[in-house]
């Protein structure tokens, strides 16, 4: 398995184990999928692999690659709004109806708006603390470990809920080994070295190999 895909499953697990109930994460197994919190049921988290660079260096092609790795961890909350968010597309509704409607709608997206920071919070602490540095994975394998990035998205509706979004950009360089298709290893291979299709002149057997010099 390449470094990329452990690191992430690695961070979904740190987060995981750190959540304590205050928000959810996908992918994570050991959380109690029955939890009826109610932050848990409405703040999650979700981690995937984004982009990598490989740097060249001059004059190498075989040996370890560096990779620069880009993990998105997503982040959600939601709060609900209390009446009857369709009047704001009824035509038949009045002034005083569609100002209550929206005014709903502001305090929704107000608690909305706190339980993202909460959550932003949480996930930051949670992988800056030094004693997350190597995500309890083998120490060395990740290096130049950062949260580049925080972005705040804008307010979604969803029925009664109020969403809103945020994202957090991990960033670290790991080493990949590259070990071939070894699910798809080729037969060996026999060349003739003869001349005008001597069908008694000698072959050279050339067998596959991955292994690096």
């Amino acid at each position: 398995m390449m470094n990329f895909r452990i690191v992430k499953q690695a961070l979904i697990d740190t987060l995981g184990d750190a959540a304590a109930e205050r928000f959810h994460v996908i992918g994570y197994q050991r959380q109690n999928k029955s939890s009826s919190q109610v932050k848990n049921n409405l703040r999650m988290v979700q981690c995937y692999f984004s982009e990598g660079n490989f740097p060249k260096s001059a004059g190498r092609m075989r040996g370890h690659k560096t990779h620069d790795l880009q993990i998105e961890i997503d982040l959600s909350a939601s709060a609900a709004a209390t009446g009857d968010l369709s009047i704001l597309d009824n035509p038949a509704a009045t002034a005083i109806q569609k100002a209550a409607a929206m005014a709903a709608v502001q305090e929704a997206a107000h608690n909305a708006d706190v339980l993202i920071d909460e959550l932003i919070e949480y996930v930051y602490q949670i992988i800056m603390d030094a004693r997350n540095e190597n995500l309890g994975i083998e120490t060395g394998l990740i290096s130049n470990r950062w949260i580049s990035r925080i972005q705040k998205d804008t307010l979604l509706e969803r029925g009664d809920l109020v969403v809103k979004t945020a994202n957090l950009r991990y960033e670290c360089r790991v080493q990949e080994d590259v070990l071939g298709d070894i699910g798809n290893e080729p037969e060996t291979v026999v060349f003739n070295s003869g001349m005008g299709g001597d069908i008694e002149s000698a072959g050279v057997e050339i067998e596959n190999d991955n292994t690096e010099e």
